[in-house]
């Protein structure tokens, strides 16, 4: 029987992982099939319980449950632990689940393959979800000393900004509101929000206070070249796109089910065709946060 994998999410019916981690499987000489379960949020309780109770031996989560399934497992590591964010789940033997986060690598990996990266000591981050305490433990792993946080609304991220600054204490935090903007300094701008997938214009204040940035890194796949991205470029900008953070979380995520080093160019072409292929068909893709 072929171990079960999956990946869970309020949907996920499009998403681009399965061929991906299909596509690492079969490399690694695996009998293993990965599949996309989409579920809303007042059924995911008892769909995380049928997936466990049918021994599935390894999940990744995305949008909306990083945090509400942590309740639901044995136990976390380090990093989940720090940011109480999940993003990949393991099974073992005994039939345990235990939560980890991969979403850190895939923000460093595409990060420290930029020379300029080196330089960074403020970032900002749009958005305040799990693709945003990822971006902290990222930044805390880098040296990144000061953080703005730029989000819509300010009262409902104060608890974020609270929770990140109590485990990454040497960081110092900054909250925005994203209609004022200009106190800001920002090395790295990085986008954790869903903002872009829709394909939506920027926001005035952030379009004028991106010149000067170093790097731009936009956690949204779907379009690749998102109005971030493209005014990013247009200012000279390093830009790095979402894709590469899918890719190298997932590749992190492999490591952790099986303990065997992920097939990088494999999962990258199988990634990409994907992408290409729901792209024609005009779906879209939102951050992984």
């Amino acid at each position: 029987m072929s171990d079960l994998y999956c990946v869970v999410g309020r949907d996920v019916s499009h998403s681009p992982s399965p061929a991906m981690m299909n596509a690492a499987f079969k490399s690694l000489g695996m009998d293993a099939i990965y599949t996309a379960v989409s579920v809303q949020e007042a059924g995911f309780q008892r769909e995380f319980r049928r997936l466990t109770s049918s021994r599935f031996k390894g999940m990744n989560v995305t949008i909306p449950f990083k945090t509400a399934v942590i309740p639901l497992l044995a136990g976390l590591d380090p990093v989940a632990t720090r940011i109480q964010s999940v993003n990949t789940v393991v099974g073992d033997e005994d039939g345990r689940y235990t939560g980890s986060s991969t979403d850190p690598d895939g923000i460093l990996r595409p990060l420290e393959a930029i020379p300029a990266t080196l330089d960074v000591r403020n970032a900002m981050l749009i958005g305040a979800g799990g693709a945003a305490r990822a971006f902290c433990e990222a930044m805390n792993r880098m040296g990144c000393v000061d953080v703005a946080v730029a989000v819509r609304s300010v009262e409902r991220a104060r608890e974020f900004v609270r929770g990140m600054e109590g485990a990454f204490p040497r960081m110092n935090l900054t909250l925005a509101s994203m209609e004022d903007l200009r106190h800001l300094n920002h090395d790295l701008v990085f986008n954790a929000s869903p903002m872009g997938a829709g394909g939506e214009p920027l926001p005035p204040e952030l379009k004028r206070v991106l010149p000067g940035s170093k790097i731009v890194f936009d956690a949204v796949y779907r379009p690749r070249e998102t109005a971030l991205l493209a005014e990013a470029r247009h200012n000279g900008s390093k830009v790095v796109h979402g894709e590469e953070m899918l890719l190298y979380q997932g590749m992190a995520a492999v490591k952790a089910w099986t303990g065997r080093e992920a097939p990088e160019s494999v999962m990258r072409e199988a990634l990409s065709g994907s992408l290409e292929g729901v792209g024609k068909n005009g779906k879209r893709g939102r951050a992984k946060g």
